[in-house]
Order: structure tokens, then C-alpha cells, then sequence
């Protein structure tokens, strides 16, 4: 099991993190500021091409997207530098009006979306249709073949002590308590049978959550063991996204909520797929100055990484961004730290 860090060792941890990470990060441009090209794809959500949210490759080369507009998700493939759809869109059975799809991973021959089980942003009212996790697979064109959902995790979240009284339903009431601070997932990732969900918030005392769940039994039934990595991350800042490279996890870390201005960062998470406490190192920063503006000229938010290839001295990552055309997919290569 994940072993949680205790909040006095906590606020220690941070405090002593966020000292090293000011001075030892870096800043890192794109490889190029022109992103890759992406093919038009007529989801029916009007905005789903400017809101890629999750994104995740199997060894097969097929891709799956998540897109938190509508009720619709789509394989995909890299092709040099381009991203090239396969097969048609699909819905997610079952979602009413909108999944708000956040994260999405690859494991053992399966595709896994997750929605955001949290409330909606702006309003704080209830989705119940954002607490599902699908479980997908592909055949070797990228057409759906088999699709199955689950609702457990939202109880196994309310399950644990520290993260109970913030999953909660929202009540359309932002000004109460628990607010915009409701559980809500951005990431996932998957090593060794389980699923681990990142959470963009809550953000308690600078630490940030990751929750791990037995992937079979999530879809299966069974226990789901489920666990709680706490994370010192600093404040105002939460999970956007969570991918394995070489074994190692490595977390998308930005701002936790729209009034932040806290930098988009790579962090790698040693001992989280090891059942030790967690050590966060931070790789680099994102410098996005000169990346592709977003909407109303605004810069691009950064929402899912994906490896693309790694040496002894570099992660090769891939990043897709919310309020970019088409998720302006750039590439960064982040710096290896010993």
C-alpha cells in the first residue's frame, strides 16, 4: 500500500521541496513553437477540438483521447508529427449530458478514460455523469471493440478519511464549504494492476492527492485496495495529468484553480507505483511564452503529457492543451535529474 505522509512531515516536506524547486528548476521552450498537426474530427460537442484533456498510447500505437466537451472519445495514431484519428468517434454509454472526461491511460491491452467526478466549475453544482471510468479496448485499426464503466471509485475516494468530507455532490454553492475545493481528477495513470487517479484538488496545506485503485477489480468487483499518496506540492497547485515512463511516474503540475499564475511543471513521483512515500523532484517548468496563443490570445493550458521517448538525460514528452486549436500538441524535452 501507498503510505500517506502525515501532515506535520507533510508541511516539513514541503516547505523543503518548494525551496529546492525554485532554484533547481528550469525553464524549457517547446522543440519547435509550431505545433503538430492534428486531423478535423466532427465530435458534436461545438468545443470539443479545444478541449483535449487526456490523452494515452499503447505499445500497438493506437491513442486514445479524452475530451471534456460532451459525451464522445476517439482513438487515434501518431503518425511522424501528426495526430491522425482512427475508426469514428464513440460515445460513452450511459452519459447523459456531459462525462467532463479528464484523464486517460493505457495498461495490459486496455484503453481506461476517467471522468472528473467533480463538480461543475463555475457554478459548483452536481454532474453526476463525471463520476464514471470507462475501460476500453481497440482492434488493431482503432475501432471500438468493447467498452465497460464503473462507479466505485467515487465511494472508494469517500472511503478514505482525508479526502471524505471533499467528495462530496456539489450544491451549486461555491461560496461554502467544501466550494471549488470538491474532489476533482485530472490525471490518471496506469503500472502493475493498478489505476492512479491525480487530483487537481483538493490542495490541502500545499499537498496534493493521487488515489490508487486495483484495476481489475474496479470493473470486476473485489476489493479494490484502494490507496492515498500525499504529495507536497506547494500551494495553489494541483495534479493536471500523470503518465509512466521507465517505470517512474511523472506528474503535469499547474495551477489548482483560474486565479492562480503558478507555472505548469514536470514532477517525477519516485515510489508511487512501488508502495513507498512518495518523492516528488521537479524536472522543469514549461515555458509556453512563445507557444501557440489560446483563446482570446490567452496562453494555452497545458492538460495531458504523453512519452514519446526517453534516454538517460531526457524525457521526450508530449504535450496536449485546453484552449489550444485542436489541443496545440508541442513537444518538450525535460531534462533527467539523478
Amino acid at each position: 500500500m501507498i503510505v500517506a505522509i502525515y501532515r506535520p512531515i507533510a508541511l516539513a516536506a514541503a516547505a523543503a521541496w518548494l525551496c529546492s524547486a525554485a532554484f533547481a528548476a528550469e525553464r524549457v521552450a517547446p522543440e519547435s513553437p509550431l505545433p503538430w498537426q492534428v486531423d478535423k474530427h466532427p465530435f458534436q460537442a461545438k468545443r470539443a477540438n479545444e478541449a483535449f484533456s487526456g490523452f494515452a498510447c499503447a505499445t500497438s500505437g493506437i491513442c486514445v483521447l479524452a475530451v471534456d466537451e460532451g459525451r464522445q472519445g476517439a482513438f487515434m495514431r501518431i503518425n511522424g508529427e501528426r495526430l491522425v484519428y482512427v475508426g469514428e468517434p464513440f460515445e460513452f454509454d450511459g452519459v447523459e449530458k456531459e462525462l467532463d472526461a479528464e484523464a486517460a491511460a493505457v495498461d495490459g491491452g486496455y484503453f481506461y478514460v476517467a471522468g472528473s467526478h467533480a463538480a461543475k466549475r463555475e457554478t459548483c453544482c452536481d454532474n453526476s455523469d463525471s463520476r464514471r471510468v470507462y475501460r476500453l479496448t481497440a482492434d488493431e485499426n482503432g475501432h471500438l471493440r468493447t467498452m465497460a464503466h464503473s462507479e466505485r471509485l467515487w465511494d472508494a475516494m469517500r472511503s478514505l478519511p482525508e479526502l471524505a468530507s471533499y467528495a462530496v455532490p456539489g450544491d451549486c454553492r461555491c461560496d461554502s464549504a467544501p466550494g471549488r475545493h470538491r474532489v476533482d481528477i485530472e490525471g490518471m495513470a496506469a503500472a502493475k494492476g493498478r489505476l492512479y487517479f491525480a487530483l487537481r484538488a483538493p490542495n490541502i496545506d500545499g499537498n496534493a492527492y493521487i488515489v490508487g485503485v486495483d484495476a481489475r477489480a474496479l470493473f470486476e468487483g473485489g476489493d479494490l485496495r484502494p490507496s492515498l499518496a500525499t504529495i507536497p506540492i506547494g500551494a495553489n497547485r494541483g495534479f493536471r495529468d500523470l503518465a509512466i515512463a521507465d517505470g517512474v511516474a511523472l506528474a503535469l503540475v499547474g495551477p489548482g484553480d483560474a486565479e492562480s499564475s503558478a507555472d505548469y511543471s514536470i514532477v517525477e513521483l519516485h515510489g508511487l507505483t512501488t508502495g513507498v512515500a512518495v518523492q516528488p523532484k521537479e524536472l522543469a517548468a514549461l515555458d509556453l511564452q512563445n507557444a501557440p496563443p489560446g483563446k482570446k490570445g490567452a496562453l494555452i493550458k497545458p492538460e495531458a503529457i504523453a512519452l514519446l521517448e526517453s534516454d538517460p538525460r531526457r524525457y521526450r514528452l508530449l504535450v496536449l492543451s485546453d484552449g489550444g486549436e485542436d489541443g496545440a500538441p508541442l513537444v518538450f524535452n525535460i531534462p533527467r535529474k539523478p
